[in-house]
């Protein structure tokens, strides 16, 4: 009876020594858990800004592209301004020989 006693008690300290550890493994995967959401709210956040910048850069291309367009429209209009046309009269002095 004695060493039923014994195996019985030794079965015990083996079944809370497993407990033990599987208490203490399921404690960091908590925690693995818990870093795990935080790192994706940050990536999320990241992602969130990043595409943000994305739709500010874009928008400034365009922005930039019209004022690039205008400038070349005006700077043409300009230069017509500057040089104007020069009617051709026919009793011009150059002749042709």
């Amino acid at each position: 009876m004695n060493q039923v006693h014994s195996e019985l008690r030794l079965a015990r300290g083996l079944i809370a020594e497993k407990d033990s550890e599987i208490q203490h493994i399921r404690g960091n995967n908590n925690q693995y858990v818990e870093e795990n959401e935080r790192l994706r709210a940050i990536l999320g956040e990241w992602s969130t800004r990043a595409a943000k910048l994305e739709r500010a850069l874009e928008a400034e291309r365009v922005s930039n592209m019209e004022l690039q367009k205008n400038r070349a429209k005006l700077k043409r209009q300009s230069t017509r301004e500057k040089i104007p046309d020069i009617p051709q009269s026919e009793s011009s002095s150059i002749g042709v020989l």
